[in-house]
Formats: structure tokens, C-alpha cells, sequence
């Protein structure tokens, strides 16, 4: 069944629960990440990304994902330069520990990538084996036209798999 989903464009109004959100995933993140906290007790990473929203023309756009209406994640997508090409990567895509398995990672990634008519990056850490378990199987049982994994990646630390969406 799928679940009942809807995706929300993040505006400068919701910047705090924006933010919010980030501190949980980048929390988890910190586990194989490295990431640490700064001076005032919080993750910093998303700090230019929040100065940004509202910019005229961004380069990156936000996602408040809600299942059945209540808040269960978030999705952060942008325009990347790969060898040269401008490409859409779907860069974070993070759900609340108690939305799990209910398909709903699944879910966003057909109502964004698998909708959408163009090719899309995504990037994995090497050290995120929970997202690159979660991509494997996607790859495997989503209707993907292709999926190709750049190699070597322009970034070590990061698996890089160009995909297609059905035609």
C-alpha cells in the first residue's frame, strides 16, 4: 500500500523547523560521519543552506515531507556539476526513527525522482551503509530506465549512481 504522503516546499518561514529537523539528522549522521557540534550545542553544516531560502533563484530547495499529515522528515534536492554537466542531485533525504519502514523513503523517491524526466545524481557516503542498503534495494525495486555508478567517483568518500527514471 502506498502510503499517504505529501512533500511541502521549505520557505524562509520554516527555516527554524528546517533546522530542527537537520539537528536529528545530522545527529545520526555523527555516528560514522565524524560531524561535531559546535560551541552552542547544535550541528552547523546547514547554516548556508538556510541563509539562502528565499533567494530569488536557488540552487538547492528543501522538502517537508508529512505522512498522513504529521511531520516525518525531510529532503533536500540541488543542481550539481558532474565532470563538467549540470545535474538534479537528490542530496538528503531523511525520515523520523518512527516513520520507518512504512515505505515512505520509497515513496518520495517516486513522487520526485521516478515522476521527474530527466537523469539524477545520488550520492552515497561509503561510510552510510543504512542509506547505501536503502539505495541498493531502490535501485533493485524501484522502475528505474537505468542505473549507472560513476567510477571512479569524483569524490572518494562517496559512491555516485546517475539514474533514469522510466520513460
Amino acid at each position: 500500500m502506498t502510503p499517504i504522503l505529501t512533500l511541502t516546499r521549505v520557505t524562509p518561514a520554516d527555516a527554524a523547523l528546517l533546522d530542527r529537523l537537520w539537528q536529528f539528522y545530522e545527529l545520526e549522521s555523527s555516528f560514522w560521519s565524524g560531524e561535531d557540534i559546535d560551541e552552542t550545542g547544535r550541528f552547523s553544516s546547514l547554516d548556508d543552506f538556510l541563509e539562502r531560502l528565499g533567494t530569488p533563484d536557488p540552487f538547492d530547495w528543501a522538502y517537508l515531507i508529512r505522512h498522513e499529515g504529521q511531520l516525518a522528515g525531510l529532503l533536500l534536492v540541488g543542481h550539481q556539476n558532474l565532470r563538467g554537466q549540470s545535474i538534479m542531485e537528490f542530496c538528503d533525504l531523511y525520515v523520523l526513527p518512527r516513520f520507518r519502514g512504512r515505505g515512505i523513503a520509497s515513496e518520495v523517491v517516486r513522487q520526485v525522482v521516478l515522476a521527474s524526466d530527466h537523469p539524477w545524481l545520488i550520492c552515497v557516503f561509503r561510510a552510510d551503509a543504512q542509506a547505501l542498503r536503502f539505495w541498493r534495494r531502490a535501485f533493485e525495486h524501484l522502475p528505474f530506465a537505468s542505473v549507472h555508478e560513476e567510477s571512479p567517483s569524483e569524490d572518494p568518500d562517496l559512491h555516485a549512481f546517475i539514474v533514469m527514471p522510466p520513460a
